[in-house]
């Protein structure tokens, strides 16, 4: 019998690479200004910069990673190994794709299988609505069948919605986060992928033991769209641009939560980095922008990294900011429609801007 989950990782790759599937919404970056540090005396040039920082308690070399994409497929092994290679030269962590695959099919672990090969900071993966079937013993075996560092563990509603084979099994979704949290030996990071995390679910996950929230905010790929793409179908075009955006995402998730805070969704600059570093983020990750450079092989990935770690040091030469400290104590505006959203959504700017400095660095 065929292995459906198997076969979908790969039609999952190849929509993204030929269909248009980003978000026509933006991730509202664009409504963030950062205001110069003018310190008198303090100078900064590309030579004086330090980008490195804290993730997982181990030093990376800038505040990026890659972030999960794939695993599940052999024709998916060669990415991943790609990915790996480009993470361990840079010195920065990767993620990967959700890891059911392998563990309905053992045989399928060697694609996710990186460290094998290379020494990086490595994110499992699993749906939120498969804690439902999969319980600590599994999920502890499968981390470290792959050597992982970390969990994350995806929510992704509105992508099961319109997926064929979709789970919608959410119940008591928040209490086997929680038991997971509290039973398994691993850090544990609560990740969307491409919806957002709203601050109410910020606010109540900082109760818990997890570790972080990665925000998966709209305005990048829109795995919605992807599933559009599969069933070639309209039924669902009502949501396909449904979602918080990141910038958004970042402000109410940070407003409501005290731990570790990674920013991905449409992160596709320097300046996005910035912007969200100065917003409160620990890290930002980036995917779909791997995923074509992968195709040039790992030099491909690092050629577009090493531009976006370039693009990062114009801005905070411009900022005038020397190291990740620096931008986390710059002021900022925030500009409409952005700023009105915020007001509606109750999130006081002027609290937000000094609650910073007890953000887990």
């Amino acid at each position: 019998m065929k292995n459906q989950t198997s076969s979908r990782k790969l039609e999952h790759i190849k929509i993204a690479l030929k269909k248009n599937t980003q978000f026509k919404i933006t991730n509202q970056f664009e409504n963030i200004e950062l205001i110069p540090n003018k310190a008198v005396g303090k100078r900064v040039s590309e030579h004086n910069i330090d980008l490195s920082t804290i993730f997982l308690n181990k030093k990376i070399n800038a505040p990026i990673f890659i972030s999960g994409m794939t695993g599940g497929h052999e024709k998916t092994f060669k990415i991943n190994l790609n990915i790996a290679e480009a993470a361990h030269e840079l010195n920065i962590p990767m993620g990967l794709g959700s890891q059911r695959a392998m563990i309905e099919h053992k045989e399928l672990t060697y694609t996710y299988n990186v460290k094998k090969y290379y020494d990086v900071i490595l994110l499992g993966n699993i749906g939120a609505a498969q804690l439902v079937k999969y319980k600590s013993k599994a999920i502890k075996q499968m981390l470290e069948d792959v050597d992982a560092d970390a969990l994350c563990i995806h929510t992704n509603p509105a992508q099961e919605i319109v997926q064929p084979e979709g789970n919608l099994n959410f119940k008591n979704a928040f209490n086997n986060i929680k038991s997971i949290a509290d039973n398994l030996d691993y850090k544990i990071i609560l990740k969307e992928v491409g919806n957002g995390i709203s601050k109410e679910v910020a606010k109540k996950m900082n109760s818990t033991n997890i570790y972080g929230i990665d925000t998966g905010g709209a305005g990048g790929t829109n795995w919605v769209a992807i599933e559009l793409f599969r069933t070639s179908t309209s039924n669902f075009d009502i949501i396909r641009e449904w979602g918080i955006p990141t910038a958004q995402s970042l402000i109410e998730t940070r407003y409501a939560f005290n731990k570790f805070v990674t920013a991905t969704g449409g992160i596709r600059s320097g300046l996005d980095v910035v912007k969200a570093i100065s917003l409160g983020a620990n890290a930002c990750g980036i995917a779909m922008p791997i995923l074509n450079a992968q195709k040039f092989g790992s030099n491909g990935i690092i050629k577009y990294l090493n531009l976006i770690v370039k693009q990062i040091k114009n801005e905070m030469i411009k900022l005038n900011c020397s190291n990740i400290q620096d931008l986390r104590s710059l002021q900022f505006n925030i500009k409409n429609p952005l700023k009105n959203i915020l007001e509606q959504r109750k999130i006081n700017i002027n609290l937000f801007q000094k609650k910073r400095s007890n953000f887990k660095k």
